[in-house]
C-alpha cells in the first residue's frame, strides 16, 4: 500500500496520485525502490551473477550437445565423406560391433553397390521415425544390413542415434584336415576332414580368400576375391569351387618311384596309378626314377601336370622298344627278301627284288646283273633250304646289321650238284620311314660238291 504524505490516505500500489487529495505519489515509489535496492547484499549480488552465468553456460552446453548428437548432422557428415571419397571418415560414422572384421574399403564398396542416395534417404527416414517416438526399421540389402537405434546418454538427458552395420557369420567348408584357409585377414587350419570352419563375423564387402593343402601328393593352393553380401539369417556359407580332379599315372617302368616337384612320393608307379586330390597346374612337374637292366639309375621324361592322364616314358625303354620294332620289321623284310630272291633267280626276273634296294645303288646294279646272268647258265636249279637269322644289332639310329646262316643246293649242266652253307651279313638302312638293303657280305662259305 502507498500512504499519501499530504493527507495520509491509503492508496493501491499501482496509482501514481493520491485518490483523496491528488498529491503525487512518485516520491514514495522512488523511496521504496531505493529501500528495496539497499536490501541486496554483495554476497547476494555474487550469487545472482554466478547463477546467471551458470544458466547461460547450461543453455549453451545444451545447444552444443543437442547439435553434437543431432543425427541429421551425422548423416550430413556421411554424405560429405562419401562424396569426397574419404572412406575412413565415412567408415567412422558407423557403429561396428566388437569382434567384427571390417574396414573402410569394404564398407564404402558395399554402400556404393547399394546406392548411397538410396541409403541416405532411408537413414533420414528412420531418424524421423525416432524423433516421432516410433520404432525404426532395419535396412535390408538381401539380408539385414544396417540398424538405426537411439541410445540414451548423460543420465538419459540426451539420445544418440547409432547406425550399426549388421555383421554376417562366415563359414567355409574344408574337405580335408590340415587345410590352411584364409578369409580376409583371418587364417585358420582345419582340424578334421569335412569340417565346416567358422571364421567369425564380417561386415558385407569384398574379401580375399585363399586355401593351401600340402598333405596330399600334389600341393594345392588357390585364391580369389569374393563379395560378401548380407544374408537373411546373418550366416554366410562360402562355397569354394574346389575343382579337384583325379590324375591317372602310368609308365613303361612300373617299378620306378614317382616324384612330384622334385620330391619323392616314396611310391612306385604301380602303387600310385591314381592321385587325388589334384588340380591341373603346368608349373607342377612329375617324373619317375628307377633302374635299367644294368642297375643304372634312370629318369623318365619330366611332364607338366597339365593333363589328368600322365604317361612317364623312359628314354632307354623307348630306345629298346624302337630297336625291337626295327628288328621285327627287318627280320620280316629279310624273310620276304629270301623268298622273293628265290623267285627272281628261278624266273631270272629282277623285278621280284627291285624294291629291296635304293635306286641307283651299286648293290642294286650288281644283283640285277647277277639275276639276269642266269639266262646264260644252262640247266641251273636252286633248292633253298635254310634262312636262319643268327643275330641282329643296331649300328646307328639309321643303320642295322643282320647276320644269317643260309643253305641251299645248286645244280647246273656245267657244274653238277653242289650244296652251299653260307654265313652272311646284311646291312639295312632306314630312311624316311622305309627300309633298304645297303650291303650283303659273304662272311663264310662252305661248298660240298656231289
Amino acid at each position: 500500500m502507498k500512504f499519501c504524505t499530504n493527507c495520509g490516505e491509503k492508496n493501491s500500489e499501482e496509482v501514481l496520485y493520491c485518490t483523496n487529495c491528488g498529491n503525487s505519489l512518485k516520491e514514495f515509489q522512488e523511496q521504496k525502490a531505493e529501500k528495496n535496492f539497499k536490501k541486496i547484499s554483495k554476497k547476494q549480488k555474487w550469487i545472482l551473477s554466478i547463477s546467471g552465468v551458470l544458466l547461460l553456460l547450461l543453455i549453451s552446453v545444451h545447444f552444443i550437445l543437442s547439435s553434437i548428437f543431432d543425427p541429421t548432422k551425422q548423416i550430413s557428415a556421411m554424405n560429405e565423406a562419401y562424396n569426397n571419397q574419404d572412406k575412413d571418415a565415412f567408415f567412422q560414422q558407423f557403429n561396428i560391433k566388437e569382434g567384427t572384421e571390417a574396414n573402410a574399403q569394404n564398407l564404402y564398396a558395399i554402400v556404393k553397390d547399394y546406392g548411397w542416395t538410396n541409403l541416405r534417404n532411408q537413414l533420414i527416414y528412420e531418424v524421423e521415425r525416432i524423433k516421432n517416438n516410433e520404432n525404426p526399421d532395419i535396412i535390408y540389402n538381401g539380408g539385414e544390413f544396417i540398424s538405426v537405434n537411439s541410445k540414451p546418454i548423460l543420465f538419459g538427458l540426451y539420445d544418440r542415434v547409432e547406425f550399426t552395420v549388421i555383421p554376417t557369420e562366415v563359414f567355409i567348408y574344408a574337405p580335408f584336415k590340415n587345410m590352411t584357409l584364409k578369409f580376409g585377414d583371418k587364417e585358420i587350419v582345419s582340424k578334421n576332414d569335412e569340417e565346416n570352419v567358422g571364421f567369425g563375423q564380417y561386415i558385407p564387402g569384398e574379401y580375399v580368400w585363399s586355401y593351401s593343402y600340402e598333405d596330399g601328393y600334389i600341393p594345392l593352393a588357390e585364391e580369389g576375391n569374393l563379395i560378401l553380401e548380407a544374408q537373411s539369417e546373418n550366416i554366410a556359407q562360402i562355397d569354394v569351387d574346389w575343382n579337384f580332379q583325379t590324375v591317372f599315372v602310368d609308365s613303361d617302368l612300373e617299378d620306378a618311384v614317382l616324384y612330384i616337384n622334385g620330391k619323392s612320393t616314396e611310391k612306385k608307379v604301380s602303387e600310385l596309378r591314381e592321385i587325388f586330390p589334384a588340380k591341373l597346374n603346368s608349373k607342377i612337374e612329375i617324373y619317375a626314377q628307377g633302374q635299367d637292366k644294368d642297375g643304372k639309375t634312370v629318369k623318365s621324361e619330366i611332364m607338366p601336370l597339365d593333363n589328368n592322364s600322365i604317361y612317364l616314358a623312359f628314354e632307354h625303354i623307348r630306345a629298346e622298344e624302337k630297336l625291337a620294332e626295327h628288328e621285327d620289321f627287318i627280320r620280316s623284310i629279310y624273310k620276304n627278301f629270301r623268298t622273293d630272291y628265290a623267285s627272281a633267280i628261278q624266273y631270272t626276273n629282277f623285278d621280284y627284288i627291285d624294291d629291296y634296294f635304293k635306286d641307283g645303288s651299286k648293290i642294286k646294279k650288281d644283283y640285277a646283273k647277277f639275276v639276269t646272268d642266269h639266262d646264260n647258265i644252262p640247266g641251273y636249279n636252286y633248292d633253298f633250304l635254310l634262312n636262319d637269322i643268327i643275330s641282329f644289332i643296331k649300328l646307328s639310329d639309321k643303320q642295322f646289321e643282320l647276320q644269317s646262316f643260309e643253305t641251299f643246293n645248286y645244280s647246273s649242266d656245267k657244274e653238277g650238284f653242289i650244296n652251299y652253307e653260307r654265313k652272311k651279313k646284311y646291312i639295312f638302312a632306314f630312311e624316311n620311314g622305309e627300309y633298304f638293303i645297303d650291303e650283303i657280305v659273304d662272311l663264310d662259305t662252305k661248298k660240298t660238291k656231289f
